[in-house]
């Protein structure tokens, strides 16, 4: 397939600085759309010339963590990046796993964002959030622009947003958010004790936050993600952190919160995150702060690493 659009992952960018998370050789780009140029013999129901996306994850279909649904993590996860380039060739090409084929009213840069908001969508589907009750974010790169859009996209009616950045918070609120802070200027616990209230549990005084998100990969935001959670909310552990963390065990056990990983997505994820977009009910664009060609990938990826002053960077052949 020919790349339209192509947009900068976190991990990208740790793979660009760091080093980390990917092995030497693999191809970058994941978050990619554009369209087929051609198509094998053993290809069904796609065309030259159709505009589709990709879900670049390719579980094996046959180890036990896939047989039981868990695709994401599969023992022979393969995939399908290399996104920053003109071409890309998709393998098992299956019209609804692999490739999704894109309505006319889908952009080539919102059908980038699927990678993402399918992270997104499984973080929220594997907290199950009340809906009657506060969400919290933290961190509004992409994926937590993501999670704060899919919490409302599925009845969450109080949603809060964390971050340093005015440009990130800005767009939050754009996009629905509720509320959101600037942790370098209030107590996030303090303030949010003031608007929402605070709880109790047997051995701690405790937020009303009815569901946490961690999307920051900061260390020092845990916590105050911990203490601003009721007794028995979950906490969402969304992002990767480029160093070790510590968090208090004590708290954990003693208000029983669910402390859960998420990782990528599965193929259902990723059809319902395609859901979402097709039907309108999630606001992608606004979020893409920069864009740039190919031939300028060094700057793209430099304006991304501009956490104060980017969101998502897009690239395009």
């Amino acid at each position: 397939m020919d790349i339209r659009a192509c947009g900068i992952c976190g991990s990208d960018v740790h793979a660009y600085t760091e080093g980390t998370w990917i092995a030497p050789g693999a191809p970058l780009g994941h978050e990619y759309a554009g369209v087929v140029s051609k198509v094998g013999v053993d290809v069904s129901n796609v065309v030259v010339g159709d505009r589709v996306t990709v879900n670049p994850i390719a579980p094996c279909g046959t180890c036990q963590r896939c047989r039981a649904g868990e695709g994401n993590l599969c023992s022979h996860l393969d995939g399908s990046a290399g996104g920053f380039g003109d071409q890309v060739l998709v393998r098992n090409a299956n019209v609804g796993q692999r490739l999704f084929i894109l309505p006319d009213h889908v952009s080539f840069e919102e059908a980038a964002f699927l990678e993402p908001l399918s992270v997104a969508y499984r973080a929220v589907d594997r907290a199950r959030p009340h809906v009657g009750e506060p969400a919290i974010v933290f961190g509004l790169g992409t994926i937590g622009q993501c999670v704060a859009q899919i919490l409302k996209a599925r009845g969450v009616t109080d949603v809060i947003a964390v971050d340093t950045s005015p440009v990130r918070r800005a767009a939050a609120l754009a996009a629905g958010a509720n509320e959101v802070i600037d942790p370098l200027a209030d107590d996030v616990y303090e303030s949010l004790a003031a608007s929402r209230g605070r709880t109790t549990s047997s051995f701690h005084e405790a937020g009303a936050i009815g569901s946490v998100f961690e999307c920051s990969g900061a260390v020092s935001v845990l916590p105050t993600a911990l203490r601003v959670a009721r007794a028995g909310a979950p906490l969402s552990m969304v992002a990767l952190t480029a160093r070790p963390s510590v968090i208090d065990l004590d708290t954990v056990v003693q208000k029983e919160l669910r402390l859960l990983g998420s990782f990528a997505y599965t193929e259902l994820d990723f059809r319902n995150a395609f859901a979402l977009l097709a039907a309108g009910r999630l606001l992608v664009l606004p979020l893409i702060s920069h864009r740039f060609a190919l031939a300028d990938i060094t700057d793209a990826f430099e304006a991304q690493r501009q956490t104060t002053s980017s969101i998502k960077v897009m690239v395009h052949p």
